[in-house]
């Protein structure tokens, strides 16, 4: 399989192998099967604060502009 990854997002992926040191595939492979593993009401949860944490970084910058 092969996938597109952003360039941005690739350079942290090497750089959280490095410090972990293992390769990219294998800590790509570990992400997937963490989160192909979590609990699906986890995940909406998970995602709620991401709308929060969205919505707070959109008050900060629009009040420092």
């Amino acid at each position: 399989m092969t996938l597109a990854i952003p360039p941005n997002l690739e350079q942290q992926l090497v750089a959280r192998a490095q410090q972990r040191n293992v390769s990219v595939e294998v800590l790509v492979g570990e992400a997937l099967d963490w989160y192909l593993h979590l609990d699906p009401g986890l995940i909406g949860e998970l995602e709620a604060w991401q709308d929060v944490r969205d919505e707070a970084l959109g008050i900060i910058e629009e009040s420092s502009t």
